[in-house]
């Protein structure tokens, strides 16, 4: 066997928590375990240090996104739906994990989400329930809404960006029958609307900016990067610990209280299957002692798979004139002094939410809107000509029936998995498909577009019928990039946690990522993972819920 029982666990160090992975749940956890001033946390995180600017500044992401400095850049296996292409998964490489390096919009799904986990005998789960974290956790700039927090750490404001193509959108998709939604996060989710976001001031608000730096002034705070963990330690039916490896040197640290993985929906099941906890006969196939069996680590992984259309403009772009180098030298230095300009905001600043069909309960189908090329680039004359001037549609699936698996393709800790996403395994996923293109298309042909849309770019006038709509999707379908549910919470006995997020059959062990989710929600995950880490410290340290809100609380 790999990993032999062990009776003592030798530690240099004594923690009353350690948190594994220091994303978008790991530094909430740090945080809020650590503010009594008492508690001892040590927060491991594989990546590096937060300290580019490009992570900071909004505009950089196009920058942090493909670096091998800031992503891991997992690729799936070959999708049987698709051709057999992988699909590219982005992971955070650094401390803030996905919150440092993605697009920064502020969604927390549609309430029916949160209603439908209760439903399945999650109690605590309920939208009423989980609306005073999602306030807790916010700073909005609308101090006075009851859906939104007014003194929490991460700040969130609505996009303000301008660009006479924003008030196109919005006149077409009025002209198309759809409503403009003033606050996708509050009342009513159905409709278009200006994204909100997670930047202050010019800057990205990453969690390891909101929650981790706070965290990290604290004398009862240890943070390591480096830190790639192997496996966490049990005794006798407890988790006690973890190993890791940082600088080639193999540490031991011990866990007085709790160990809690934050590795998110593709390391965190990793991290439990390395450590023997897993689907036994998976294990044995690389020599791992099945510690505590639990067939469902690893399974049950879901994503918004997405598609998009293209199209030129016929009239200069305004985003695109931003992104000559000059002016976006001193775009850059703006934002930087007074947090104000373009290199201070995302480039993703509408959505929409639509169903496939009318007779849905919940929407279906989200839609982001972006006023530049999917490949825009810095340009300058003579010395590099710019990209294409466009502007770009995109959707994804807001409730796949797929499911996929993360499998580990040996028993080495710094081996990525293997992920299975089975995209369109289903009549109904394709049929959701074929809809959201025919929705880009009846929002791009109206006539509000008339005098700012050129020709389609991507795909094309040749792509009409099902089949060759089919085609395209199968050629170019990406996701929007959030994996979920492979450490499945639930209140039955095949979940691998249950809804205190305790890993079943493991003491002092639980999970606090999306890889928790029992399903997907309807919309961006960040805010929930966030969420789900605030309602997590209370569960860990014993502390009372805040009182449910009653609709808007």
């Amino acid at each position: 066997m790999l990993y032999e029982g062990i009776s003592t666990v030798p530690s240099s160090e004594s923690f009353d928590f350690v948190i594994v992975g220091a994303g978008s749940a790991g530094c909430v956890l740090a945080h809020r375990l650590s503010e009594d001033g008492t508690s001892r946390v040590l927060v491991l995180e594989a990546g590096i240090r937060d300290r580019s600017m490009l992570i900071h500044l909004p505009l950089g992401v196009g920058k942090v996104w493909n670096h091998p400095r800031f992503n891991w850049s997992y690729m799936s296996e070959p999708e049987p739906h698709l051709g057999g292409r992988q699909i590219f998964h982005p992971r955070g490489k650094v401390l803030g994990g996905g919150s440092s390096i993605n697009m920064m919009a502020y969604v927390r799904g549609n309430r029916g989400d949160f209603d439908r986990w209760r439903q399945t005998g999650l109690g605590g789960w309920s939208y009423d329930d989980v609306l005073p974290y999602f306030k807790r956790a916010e700073s909005f700039e609308d101090r006075d809404n009851p859906y939104h927090g007014a003194d929490g750490p991460w700040k969130i404001r609505t996009t303000p960006i301008a660009d006479p193509i924003i008030d196109t959108f919005f006149d077409a998709a009025r002209s198309a029958g759809y409503p403009q939604t003033p606050d996708y996060n509050g009342a009513v989710q159905d409709g278009v609307a200006r994204l909100q976001i997670n930047v202050d001031r010019g800057r990205r608000q990453s969690t390891a900016v909101a929650y981790l730096r706070p965290a990290m002034q604290r004398s009862n705070v240890k943070v390591e990067t480096g830190a790639h963990v192997t496996r966490v330690l049990l005794e006798e039916g407890r988790a006690v610990g973890v190993e890791y490896v940082i600088g080639g040197e193999t540490r031991r640290a011990r866990a007085e209280r709790e160990v809690v993985l934050s590795g998110g929906a593709i390391n965190s099941p990793q991290v439990l299957m390395l450590s023997g906890i897993g689907p036994g006969d998976h294990l044995a196939e690389f020599g791992i002692e099945t510690r505590h069996e639990l067939p469902q680590v690893g399974g049950n992984l879901q994503d918004h798979p997405a598609i998009g259309v293209e199209y030129e403009y016929a009239t200069p772009s305004r985003f695109h004139e931003h992104l000559r180098m000059d002016r976006l030298f001193l775009n850059a230095i703006r934002a930087m002094l007074f947090g104000r300009g373009p290199v201070g905001l995302p480039p993703s600043s509408l959505t929409g939410f639509f169903k496939s069909r009318p007779e849905l309960e919940l929407p279906d189908i989200q839609m982001f809107f972006r006023p530049t090329a999917l490949d825009a680039r810095e340009w300058f004359p003579v010395i590099r000509p710019p990209a294409d001037e466009s502007f770009a549609f995109r959707t994804c699936h807001l409730r796949p029936e797929s499911r996929g698996t993360v499998r580990l393709r040996s028993a080495d800790p710094v081996d990525p998995v293997r992920i299975q996403n089975n995209f369109l395994a289903t009549e109904t996923d394709r049929f959701v498909q074929r809809e959201s293109f025919r929705l880009i298309r009846r929002l791009a042909a109206q006539p509000a577009f008339d005098g700012a849309r050129g020709k389609e770019l991507m795909p094309g006038d040749a792509v009409n019928s099902d089949d060759e709509v089919d085609a395209f999707v199968r050629e170019t379908l990406t996701t929007v990039y959030h994996p979920a549910s492979t450490c499945r919470m639930g209140a039955d006995q095949n979940s691998v946690v249950d809804s205190e997020l305790r890993v079943r059959g493991v003491d002092g062990l639980r999970v606090a990522d999306a890889s928790i989710f029992p399903d997907l929600i309807g919309g961006n995950i960040n805010a929930v993972v966030v969420m789900v880490a605030e309602k997590a410290s209370d569960m860990i340290l014993g502390r009372p819920a805040p009182a449910a809100s009653e609709g808007a609380g």
